[in-house]
């Protein structure tokens, strides 16, 4: 089964799939949530494209809903087990975490030049 956020009129739910490890079941909530309150519309009826910018949408959510800056600055990002450290204090995949150091060393990168 495949996660999923569904709305019937007022009635709204995220489905998760409980044969998935906690991890994975974690990203797949916040990639949902990120479709719950950010986005409007049946994906099936939109075009690819438009369907496509949400997916990314929700992608970038997720690393911040995972991994939010006020929740990670105080870590040494320089720490050589970081990412494991994250991995197990925010319950999220090693790939995640890389993917969320990264971004943060960019705008770090990026804003301290000016």
């Amino acid at each position: 089964m495949d996660s999923k956020y569904v709305r019937f009129g007022r009635y709204r739910e995220i489905v998760l799939d409980t044969k998935l490890d906690t991890t994975t079941q974690r990203e797949q909530f916040f990639h949902e949530l990120c479709h719950a309150i950010r986005h409007v519309g049946k994906q099936t009826m939109m075009p690819e494209a438009f369907r496509e910018l949400q997916e990314r949408d929700a992608r970038h959510f997720t690393l911040y809903a995972a991994l939010p800056y006020h929740m990670v600055k105080n870590y040494d990002l320089e720490d050589p087990d970081l990412l494991d450290r994250w991995a197990y204090d925010f319950k999220v995949s090693y790939e995640l975490c890389e993917e969320r150091l990264e971004q943060i060393k960019r705008r770090v990168c990026c804003t301290n030049h000016f």
